[in-house]
């Protein structure tokens, strides 16, 4: 994945140029998804999965909870849908699914969420939360199956993280 103070930069610019007039959702929207665009997953391809409308749902917030959690709902949909099959990485043939447990997270990311934007350290704000938020999304497991060169050719399904 990107630098952290790089979409910390990009974030902080984009706020800070806001002037009310328009949302700034679209804007963070397309910096997070060029961040998470280049993650990698063994067995996935990250670079063109993702819905980055849900996205700017996800970064129209206000810091109460229901936004909160609107925000971690839409994180982990947002991740749960960017891997898609990419080269085989575990000796197959091919990879023939990519089954991601983003979703399940959306508790502990409301929780992480809540944790930054409640917490009285401003410094490098964004650096801080997307760290926190890329932390959890390590601990997410990825079923990649690949079809095997077997005599007859068989799926293997490996438990793969995001690095």
């Amino acid at each position: 994945m990107l630098d952290l103070d790089v979409l910390d930069a990009e974030f902080s610019r984009i706020v800070g140029a806001a002037t009310g007039k328009t949302p700034v959702a679209p804007d963070l929207a397309k910096a997070y998804d060029a961040y998470a665009k280049d993650a990698t997953i063994p067995g996935a391809d990250c670079s063109a999965g993702g819905n980055v409308s849900v996205l700017e749902a996800a970064f129209t917030t206000d810091n109460t909870p229901a936004s909160i959690a609107r925000m971690a709902a839409g994180v982990c949909a947002y991740w749960q849908a960017l891997p898609i099959m990419g080269t085989a990485s575990h000796e197959g043939t091919v990879v023939v699914s990519v089954l991601p447990t983003f979703a399940a997270l959306v508790p502990a990311m409301t929780a992480v969420v809540t944790a930054q934007v409640t917490t009285s350290d401003f410094d490098k704000p964004y650096k801080r939360l997307f760290k926190a938020i890329e932390d959890l999304l390590k601990t997410a497991s990825i079923a990649i199956t690949e079809t095997m060169p077997t005599v007859p050719p068989s799926p293997m399904t490996f438990p793969e993280f995001l690095q």
